[in-house]
Formats: C-alpha cells, structure tokens, sequence
C-alpha cells in the first residue's frame, strides 16, 4: 500500500492523516484487483480512499450488474418493485426524507439516480424530477418511472444554474473523488431557499469500529470519502450551504448481516432473491442493537442555499 508520503491530505478539511491506513481490504463485493485502504483524517475524522483512482479506473468499479442498476424479473422482480413501491413512500415521510415531503412538488434533481427507484416514489408524489447517473442501463429503467434519466455526472451533464427546489444525493457523494467540488456544482444548481437532503454510510457508527475491515458499507473501492456527523457538516458549510440537520440512523438490517458475513465467511453468502428481501424482518433487531450499541450506519444531513448567502468556498460560520 502507499507510504505515508502518497496519502495526501483531507479532501474536506486539508489535515494530514491521523492514520494512513485504519483499514484495508480487498474488494469483497466486486472482486476489482489490488487492496484498498482508508486514511483517516487527524481532524474532522473524514476517511479517504486510497490508492487514488483515475476517471476510467472509477467507472471500471460498476459493471452494469451493480445491484443499484438491475432488478429482478420475473414474478420475483414484481414483488420486489411492489415492496419498494411501499418502503419508499414510507421512507419519503421519515427523516431525511420527509425535509423534501414538506415543500409543496416542484423540481428535483436525484444525483447518482441509479435505477430510479426514489426518484419515482418522488415522480408519483407530483415532482418533476431529473435524475443523474453514469450508467445507461439504469437511466433506461428510471425512465419508466417518469424520470427524466440523464446520463453522466454533474461534471458532464449540462444542467442550467438555479433551475432546482431541491437536490437528493442517497448513498451518492461518498462515491465521488471529489465531494467539496460536488457539493459546489449542487449549490449552483440549486435555486436560493432550495433544499439538498444527502444520506451516506456513517463512519463514526459502531458497526464500522466494531468490523472494522469487514464493515460492508466501506465498500472500498467504490465509496471514495467516509463521512463522519462533523466532516459532513463541516464540508456543506464549507461550500456555502445553511445546515439544517446532521442526524445519525439505523438501515434495514442489511448493513449488520452483511458484515457478520463478511466476518465469518470473508464474503457475502446470501446476494440476491428471498433471502436478502427476508432480512428487512431483522429491521427491529437491527434498530434495538442500534440503540443500546451507539450511532446506526447511516448518516444524514438536509441543507439548504441561502437567500443571498455565502458562495461555495468561502469562509464558514462557526460550527454548530
């Protein structure tokens, strides 16, 4: 792995490593060759991807069966579009969601759309959406949930500055090499007043101190920045955002099953069908240890462009 002298600094707040390599581990998930490591940032607590990986290297990480670009068929895939159909309209009335549910419709934009899944539950809930995602084989699925699917990122894709009343990133920027430059470009994007509600893995949770390499959502290399409550705070004010909320939670249960595979198998055992449908009935498990263990993985954050406020970069306020 790269010695100290190749890790580079924070690509949030610009501090040297506290540790340049806190974890390592192959990719588990996609078989990609080499090992990966995370430094871990002597400030904010942001952990970075290292080696760095060029723009073809990154899209060499999603085959187009990436479980963010397929569904199942068949009888199976109509229930899992039936199932998902009432897990997101739940989800659009629960936090961070439920920010965006209390404007009245309007434009948004869902970055990193995949294959349109939250976009559609927002489509049938009267908002025009636009929807962003390097793969062409996921906008054609988000296409025929009404989504106006896009493909490219928000560095390709030409999309006009202050044409949006909110912006969506779900497990989104940790997969980006250059957040600080992403949450810019969304600022543009938005309209003043507009809202950006973002979820990512939480790195400061326990189930990533409990596991360590074996902690599933790592997903090295795929997810290039690991976010902790601070480090995400720190990065929207940093690019000129008002920060409404920074709030910790627990997911389904999949995250906690998938690591305990990790552990005791080195791999994911149980992949697709039935059985991973099965783990939403570990959810209240899942929340109960959550609860009595400390912070759940994920990790969420609504805020806003102000109405006349500070431009992308500029000195922040005082952190809350």
């Amino acid at each position: 792995m790269s010695d100290l002298k190749d890790v580079g600094t924070c690509p949030l707040c610009g501090s040297p490593p506290a540790d340049p390599c806190v974890v390592s581990t192959p990719d588990r998930l996609r078989g990609t060759s080499g090992s990966f490591c995370v430094a871990l940032c002597s400030d904010c607590g942001c952990g970075w991807t290292l080696p760095p990986a060029s723009d073809d290297e990154l899209a060499s990480f999603y085959p187009d069966s990436y479980g963010a670009y397929r569904l199942e068929v068949g009888l199976l895939g109509r229930v899992q579009r039936a199932g998902l159909h009432v897990l997101l309209d739940h989800a659009l009335k629960r936090p961070p969601l439920h920010w965006l549910s209390q404007m009245p419709p309007g434009t948004l934009l869902d970055v990193g759309c995949g294959r349109g899944d939250l976009a559609g539950a927002f489509v049938r809930h009267g908002w025009h959406v636009v929807g962003v995602d390097p793969s062409p084989s996921a906008c054609e699925l988000a296409r025929t949930r009404g989504v106006d699917a896009r493909i490219g990122t928000l560095e390709t894709v030409a999309l006009d500055a202050e044409s949006f009343d909110g912006v969506v990133m779900t497990h989104a920027l940790e997969h980006v090499p250059d957040p600080l430059g992403e949450l810019a470009r969304i600022h543009r994007l938005l309209r003043p007043g507009g809202l950006l509600v973002i979820s990512v893995p939480n790195f400061g949770s326990w189930q990533r101190e409990r596991f360590g390499p074996d902690w599933f959502p790592l997903e090295l290399p795929r997810h290039r920045t690991h976010f902790t409550p601070r480090s995400l705070e720190l990065a929207l004010a940093k690019e000129g955002f008002d920060v409404a909320s920074v709030s910790t939670g627990s997911d389904n249960g999949f995250a906690l099953l998938a690591s305990l595979q990790y552990a005791l198998a080195g791999h994911l055992v149980l992949t697709h069908g039935p059985a991973v449908w099965a783990t939403y009935a570990f959810w209240p498990v899942n929340l109960a240890i959550d609860r009595l263990r400390g912070p759940g993985a994920l990790l969420h954050a609504a805020a806003r462009r102000p109405v006349g406020g500070r431009a992308p970069g500029s000195t922040p306020p005082p952190a809350l």
